[in-house]
């Protein structure tokens, strides 16, 4: 009996040691401080805000990082902030979600900034953001101040190893993230939560301006009014001076922002819900290349995928590539400056791939894939497109709108399902010299035709609207359509070579169809399906 209770006793201690150690002193490791235990108050809370400002605490632990070495910040409940700044190997790591900050009112900064924020040279490296919500308190925030530019969740710029895992990001003045000036940055299980709406907000997400190279993307969710991703390489901080020259201008970016050449980015798992925009890609003088972007899913207000320099015939891209976009339109729309679009093509671009876009349901006529007047493309490849348009009543557009020069546009693996159409509308790909929508937009603000002296203008404007289209080379290949006028209807410019093949269309829809003042070279068709 005497040896049962001993081993009792033995048992008993061993499977209490845990708990015993959860009561325990706190560690004496000087690089983790907990935030509790550290005196913060943790009388906040990450959507509502209030509670005590913890600023002068918080910043007081993150600036022992560079005499530690490394410093990681454990959050164990909600924190009323005024604005962090970062140093190098710093990690900041919330329990949960419902631990993290809240930006006090009228605190006008972001939330977080690396300690040396530049537009050149990178300061601060190893940053890690682990978990959390950083919720911005968008409407008792000013829209950008001198000092950073934009107002936003989180601004890096100049940094090195960044690392952002399971966060949330919610009510950010402006951006969420602006990253400007980077190397080697993964984004992995992102929220963004942007509900409310602050007039006049570009309330956008993740944001990202040059310099930078190897960036990964996985797994974003939520939804923002303006751009939900964006890769802008100069946007609002480069433009050409009067020399003609391509710097640094001191239009909206702000004073700590960076620009320049963007490369090796894959985003894989965008889930959208009612963004006003999803994915923007903007090159103006800046080069970018290597991007692969797949699995965009969701719905959207106007503007899908927008490639452009922003209305200036320029941009410097090499190899884009889209596969996998299930983007489905919904009202009311967020924006009226530009009709609505799924893509929009615009300004230089050497090769770009889209494979497998969907159009299922459609509430309007916005063109699957706008090709602007002013685009300038070497190699456009379609590759697996799906339409199911189950409307009665369809109108006269295009899918595809093809307007601008190309040397090579592959169209192949295409399936158009329109079951319940009353008569057959619209073509597959088209070809127009009607800008009337583009010209209202440039008529109502004659600050793009005229823009003077720092501003990213459009010069060009009119030689955009009266630009005729240009096709080298036109594909069309292994098609099965219905409730289609035309397959191809060419209105004006020139395609010097069109070739289709595998065609499969009822014989209410003509396979080609060319106006007087449009011309074709060369017709190489499958010959049952020339109408």
């Amino acid at each position: 009996m005497k040896h049962t209770l001993t081993f009792l006793t033995f048992l008993t201690a061993l499977l209490l040691a845990p708990l015993a150690a959860l009561h325990a002193a706190p560690s004496t490791d000087a690089h983790i401080i907990i935030a509790s235990e550290a005196g913060a108050k943790l009388d906040s809370d990450v959507t509502k805000g209030g509670g005590t400002d913890d600023t002068a605490l918080i910043q007081s632990i993150l600036d022992r990082a560079p005499k530690l070495g490394s410093l990681k910040v454990i959050v164990d409940g909600a924190i009323l902030v005024k604005g962090l700044k970062v140093y190098s190997n710093t990690t900041i790591e919330c329990l949960n979600r419902a631990c993290g900050f809240y930006l006090a009112d009228n605190s006008n900064c972001p939330i977080v900034i690396n300690a040396t924020p530049q537009p050149q040279g990178r300061a601060e490296r190893n940053l890690s953001f682990l978990g959390g919500t950083y919720n911005g308190n968008a409407a008792h925030q000013k829209q950008q101040m001198k000092e950073y530019g934009p107002i936003t969740a989180f601004a890096l710029h100049g940094v090195e190893q960044v690392l952002f895992r399971d966060v949330s990001i919610s009510e950010s003045r402006t951006y969420a993230v602006y990253l400007t000036n980077w190397r080697r940055v993964v984004f992995e299980n992102i929220y963004l939560n942007l509900e409310h709406i602050p007039e006049k907000s570009a309330q956008c997400g993740i944001q990202i301006l040059g310099p930078g190279e190897f960036l990964s993307i996985r797994n974003v969710q939520g939804r923002a009014w303006d751009d939900m991703i964006a890769l802008n390489n100069d946007d609002t901080v480069a433009d050409w001076n009067d020399k003609g020259e391509f710097v640094r201008s001191g239009f909206g970016g702000g004073p700590l922002a960076g620009f320049g050449a963007v490369n090796d980015v894959d985003i894989d798992g965008v889930q959208a819900f009612d963004c006003g925009q999803v994915i923007r890609i903007l090159s103006r003088g800046s080069r970018l290349d290597r991007v692969s972007i797949r699995n965009v899913r969701g719905t959207y207000r106007d503007f899908g995928v927008w490639i452009t320099p922003y209305f200036r015939e320029s941009s410097n891209i090499g190899r884009l590539e889209f596969e996998n976009i299930d983007l489905r339109p919904v009202g009311p729309r967020a924006y009226d400056y530009v009709p609505p679009f799924l893509f929009w093509i615009a300004g230089g671009v050497e090769q770009l791939i889209l494979k497998n876009i969907s159009s299922h349901a459609p509430i309007d006529e916005r063109p699957l894939v706008w090709i602007q007047p002013d685009a300038k493309i070497g190699l456009l490849r379609i590759e697996g497109l799906n339409v199911f348009d189950p409307r009665k009543e369809i109108g006269h557009a295009p899918l595809i709108r093809a307007d601008g020069r190309i040397a090579l546009l592959q169209v192949r693996d295409v399936v158009v399902q329109r079951p319940q159409a009353t008569s057959p509308s619209g073509s597959l790909i088209g070809t127009s010299l009607d800008r009337s929508a583009l010209k209202a937009f440039m008529d109502a603000r004659p600050s793009f035709l005229n823009p003077g002296k720092g501003w990213r203008g459009w010069p060009e404007g009119y030689g955009y609207l009266t630009s005729q289209p240009q096709i080298q080379r036109l594909q069309i290949d292994d098609v099965v359509a219905e409730g289609l006028e035309q397959l191809l209807n060419h209105q004006t410019g020139t395609i010097e070579s069109l070739d289709l093949r595998d065609i499969s269309i009822p014989n209410s829809t003509k396979a080609v169809h060319q106006s007087g003042e449009a011309k074709i070279g060369t017709i190489s068709p499958t010959p049952n399906h020339t109408k």
